[in-house]
C-alpha cells in the first residue's frame, strides 16, 4: 500500500507524474533494496559511511555487509537483521525512486518528513504507513464515526491485495449522507441490526477489480461485472461473519444485489472509503442501522 499512498503524494506535489509513478511501482516489484539504504534508514550507519562502503564495493569483490563489518560500521547481527528487511515495500519504493533518478538517498528523509507534515501525520502514523501493514494503516484512515468498521475495512483491503492487486491501497475515509453513484453492488448482513456494504465506481477502479476478480475482461459495469463485484463482497463478508462468530456475534448474509439507480442510506450515515487499484479509484461504502 505504501507505494501508492506515498506515490500519490509525490504526484500531487509535482515531484513525479502519474506515468512515472506506475513505472516506478512496476520497477519496485523486481528491485532488491540495497543494504546501505536499509542501514541508513534504520539508523545503523550514517549516509557518509554507506557511501564510503558503496565506493569500496566498486574496487573490492565483497558484499556490502562484509565490508561494513570489516570497517566496524555494522555487526554481524545487524547485517542479519538488515537482510530480513530487503522485502520492505517502503524501502523498495524508495530504492526504485533513487534508481530512476527522482531523488538521492540523502533527499529521501526530507521527502518523508514533508509528506508527514503536509498530511498532518504523527510520527506513529508515518511509521504505520511505512510498515505497509493493513492493520496499522486502516485505523487512522477512518474518522471516529467509522471506527466500528475497522475490521471489515481491513478485511476488504487484505482481500483486494490477495485476490486482485498487491498494490491496492486506501485513502482517507469520510462520512456521507447520500450515495452519489447510481451503479453499485450491494450486500446486506443481518445480525446486530442490519449492516450494508457496497462498492461503487470512481475512476475505473471497480471495472478493473471486477475484471481481475471475475477472470473476464468487462468493457463496462454491466450486470455481469456487478455480479463479479457482488461475489467479491460476499467473499469478504463471509470472512467477516466467520470472525465475528468467534466473538459470539452472528451475521446472516443476504443474497448480493446490484443497482443501476443508486441506493438510499436508511436512518444512518455511511462510511465511504477510497480504494485504489494501482492508480485507479473506487469506493467501499458501509452503513449500519437498527
Amino acid at each position: 500500500m505504501v507505494e501508492y499512498i506515498f506515490g500519490r503524494y509525490l504526484v500531487s506535489s509535482g515531484r513525479i507524474t502519474d506515468v512515472q509513478l506506475d513505472t516506478i511501482v512496476e520497477k519496485m516489484d523486481s528491485v532488491r533494496v540495497k543494504l546501505g539504504l536499509i542501514a541508513v534508514a534504520e539508523g545503523f550507519m550514517s549516509l557518509k559511511q554507506a557511501e564510503e562502503v558503496n565506493r569500496l564495493q566498486a574496487t573490492m569483490d565483497k558484499r556490502f555487509g562484509d565490508i561494513a563489518v570489516e570497517k566496524g560500521y555494522l555487526t554481524e547481527e545487524q547485517v542479519s537483521k538488515l537482510l530480513k528487511y530487503q522485502g520492505n515495500a517502503a524501502l523498495a519504493f524508495v530504492q526504485a525512486l533513487i534508481d530512476e533518478g527522482v531523488c538521492t538517498l540523502e533527499e529521501t528523509d526530507g521527502l518523508w518528513e514533508q509528506f508527514r507534515k503536509d498530511n498532518g501525520l504523527s510520527m506513529t502514523e508515518l511509521e504505520a504507513i511505512r510498515s505497509d501493514e493493513v492493520e496499522r494503516i486502516v485505523p487512522f484512515m477512518l474518522p471516529d464515526e467509522c471506527k466500528e468498521y475497522e475490521q471489515l475495512v481491513s478485511l476488504f483491503v487484505r482481500s483486494m491485495i490477495r485476490l486482485v492487486d498487491r498494490h491496492t491501497s486506501v485513502g482517507r475515509a469520510e462520512v456521507v449522507n447520500t450515495c452519489d453513484c447510481k451503479v453499485l453492488a450491494i450486500q446486506r448482513m443481518q445480525g446486530n441490526g442490519t449492516l450494508i456494504d457496497s462498492v461503487m465506481e470512481g475512476t475505473d477502479g471497480l471495472l478493473v477489480t471486477t475484471s481481475v476478480y471475475g477472470k473476464m475482461e468487462f468493457g463496462e459495469l454491466d450486470e455481469d461485472a456487478l455480479d463479479s463485484a457482488g461475489e467479491l463482497l460476499n467473499c469478504v463478508n463471509g470472512l467477516f461473519a466467520t470472525a465475528e462468530s468467534k466473538d459470539g456475534s452472528f451475521w446472516e448474509l443476504l443474497p448480493q444485489e446490484y443497482s443501476m439507480n443508486g441506493v438510499d442510506l436508511p436512518e444512518a450515515k455511511a462510511c465511504k472509503v477510497p480504494v485504489y487499484v494501482g492508480s485507479r479509484l473506487f469506493y467501499f461504502l458501509i452503513t449500519r442501522y437498527a
